[in-house]
């Protein structure tokens, strides 16, 4: 399994990778709010943002796509990864902000992988377009 070059991936959009860090922020201020009563209620808004940070620290440098010789791998958050090889692709479409990616798995069933447009940065989308059109029509 090797990479056809080291930037064959496309990341999350910034707005997907810091959201994490956002609801944890969030719940480290509901931590403070909640230290005025000491109780079982106060532990909960921070084991929220111990959880919320390990989520952002995964999102960090992940890649949603990708790239390899032979497939590409989707892996839309830190558990769930389809591998695809690119001879079962089938259809590459944006459907109303949702990128659908048709193929067929070995079982011979078509499959369909969601991705909001929103989860790529903008400047990344023609890539991951011209990459999978490519490779669908070969």
């Amino acid at each position: 399994m090797t990479k056809t070059d080291n930037d064959s991936g496309i990341e999350l959009s910034s707005k997907a990778k810091y959201k994490p860090l956002v609801f944890a922020l969030f719940m480290i201020g509901l931590c403070l709010i909640s230290l005025q009563d000491i109780s079982i209620e106060s532990v909960i808004p921070l084991v929220g943002a111990i959880v919320f940070f390990g989520l952002y620290a995964f999102n960090k440098k992940r890649k949603v796509f990708n790239f390899f010789e032979t497939h590409f791998v989707f892996q839309p958050g830190v558990i769930g990864k389809t591998t695809v090889p690119y001879s079962a692709l089938k259809s590459f479409a944006v459907e109303k902000k949702v990128i659908v990616i048709t193929y067929e798995n070995p079982d011979g069933k078509e499959k369909k992988i969601k991705c909001l447009v929103s989860q790529i940065e903008a400047k990344q989308f023609p890539i991951l377009e011209s990459t999978l059109k490519s490779e669908i029509s070969d």
